[in-house]
């Protein structure tokens, strides 16, 4: 009996002790679960903050505020018009490569733009297109008009030859204007509306600009999806960071210097006159009789490709600086006649301001000081002139007469993967239907590796005299007809026959206006 009480008491305080402890361990317990799920909250990002960056661009140090999304978001919606400007992780990452990575290129844009801003403007409003589509040339060449990408695209506004060329821009060995401003801008313009109209969607024209339009309808077709961003990730990955960008740059050009980017060194767009030259113009002597610096006229006019310009039909439109303009305006008609000779000798212009004339020399025969002098009636050494076994006392100098002339050159082309037969006729401005008559090919297929012969025409310049010249003219002569070309005025072709003009070709051929067309037949008469 003891014993039973002796073990029931242990039996008792055992299980009050067991009981106790287990409310112990359970409390324990309950407190670790309670510490196991407690979150740590990551520090608050205080907007806005600086930070230092290094463009690789200029080797410079950078100092930018970086701003909370929303805010940036609401700018984005407060410039939004016409053009859609959202927000998302693709335009995200754009505006901190401009912002952060490429500092410089979006100050150096901040510093160009109101040279090309107003020209895109004006253009843009007569067109009936969105003002925001100025920032698309910032994207395309940085606001370079003689900016030409690795795949041949050219200007301001990125045109490829057969684009250009299709949006009535005259390519030829003299001019290109694709690097025309105001000329590439309305092609532009003309061209980004037909991209809207097709696919009736800015953000689809914009990709379109860049990669082509038939690229975005079959993936359009392919995917079943019509929305942009829908779009977005089965787009080229060379495209897909198109529109994001464009989007990012609208940005900087209105709210960059929030951030702490700023021009330094901002540009105007010079006061111009618009002169038409309505005969062949060495651009050299325009300036030297004008005291005009030559290298700005190149700068206002980046279309123009060497110093000449030939006579064209219609004229051509010639940019000059209007601040230093006075002198060429009161001497207008001597300076461009003077400036419009072949080597002849020098033309006398009337000085307003003085009683005795002014001898102007065509080429090196006008020398212009540091202060603004021109020296006039310096010999040169520049005629070309034939010797001859008499002394220096009785040597007479004769000058040379030479001649341009035309001449077929066989080439070899070998075909690259890639390459269509119609890309390789733009490449060397001829004919596709040739190049299948040359290598008597029924089809148009192409094989990479593939040797194709084509005949391009070189111009030459030999003496008037040589048998190449008379050669050249005898063979022309023997031509019945001219098919019309890429890029072909009525002037290069009349320079293409000894002894015709444009207005023989009107003529033979019943043509009323200065225009033809690719493909037309024009006839020649020996």
């Amino acid at each position: 009996m003891k014993i039973s009480k002796i073990l029931l008491t242990f039996s008792l305080v055992a299980g009050f002790n067991f009981a106790s402890n287990a409310q112990i361990n359970s409390v324990i317990l309950e407190d670790q679960v309670i510490q196991d799920t407690t979150v740590v909250e990551e520090p608050k990002i205080i907007y806005p903050y600086e930070l230092i960056v290094f463009d690789e661009r200029d080797k410079k140090e950078y100092k930018v505020l970086i701003e909370d999304p929303q805010i940036v978001e609401q700018r984005l919606k407060a410039i939004e018009k016409t053009m859609p400007m959202v927000y998302n992780e693709s335009v995200k990452k754009y505006l901190d490569f401009f912002l952060i990575r490429r500092p410089s290129f979006s100050k150096h844009m901040m510093e160009e733009k109101e040279i090309y801003f107003p020209i895109f403007e004006n253009s843009l409003r007569q067109n009936g297109m969105p003002e925001d589509l100025k920032y698309l040339a910032l994207l395309e060449s940085g606001l370079n008009p003689k900016a030409v990408s690795r795949s041949k695209a050219v200007g301001l506004w990125q045109f490829m030859s057969f684009t250009g060329k299709e949006m009535g821009l005259t390519i030829n060995e003299y001019v290109d204007e694709r690097m025309h401003i105001e000329k590439s801008t309305d092609a532009a313009c003309r061209y980004l509306k037909q991209l809207y109209k097709r696919f009736n969607d800015w953000d689809l024209a914009l990709a379109s600009y860049n990669t082509g339009p038939g690229r975005i309808g079959r993936t359009m077709r392919s995917t079943g999806l019509s929305n942009y961003w829908d779009l977005h990730p089965h787009i080229h990955p060379d495209t897909r960071a198109y529109v994001p960008q464009f989007i990012a740059l609208a940005y900087m050009m209105n709210y960059g210097h929030l951030h702490g980017i700023t021009p330094t060194n901002l540009k105007q767009r010079v006061p111009v006159e618009k002169v038409i030259l309505e005969k062949y113009v060495d651009l050299s002597v325009l300036a030297s009789l004008s005291q005009l610096d030559l290298a700005e006229i190149k700068r206002l006019n980046p279309h123009i490709k060497g110093n000449i310009l030939p006579a064209m039909p219609n004229g051509y439109e010639l940019t000059l600086p209007a601040t230093n303009l006075a002198y060429f305006n009161e001497n207008k008609l001597a300076i461009l006649d003077s400036a419009s000779r072949k080597g002849e000798l020098p033309s006398t212009i009337e000085n307003a301001d003085s009683e005795n004339p002014t001898m102007l020399a065509s080429g090196s025969g006008v020398t212009t000081t540091d202060d603004g002098t021109i020296i006039i009636g310096r010999k040169t050494s520049t005629t070309h002139i034939i010797a001859s076994n008499t002394s220096d006392d009785d040597q007479e100098e004769i000058p040379v007469k030479y001649k341009n002339i035309t001449k077929q050159v066989k080439k070899i082309h070998k075909v690259k993967r890639g390459e269509f037969l119609n890309k390789i006729a733009m490449k060397y401005d001829v004919n596709m239907k040739d190049i299948k008559k040359w290598n008597n090919k029924r089809s148009s297929q192409v094989n990479a590796g593939e040797r194709l012969v084509i005949y391009v025409d070189v111009k030459q310049k030999v003496k008037a005299n040589s048998i190449a010249a008379k050669t050249s003219s005898e063979t022309i002569k023997k031509s019945a007809t001219y098919t019309v070309r890429p890029g072909d005025t009525l002037w290069n072709i009349s320079q293409r026959y000894d002894g015709v003009t444009i207005s023989d070709i009107k003529k033979w051929n019943n043509i009323q206006g200065n225009t033809v067309k690719v493909g037309q037949k024009i006839k020649i008469k020996s």
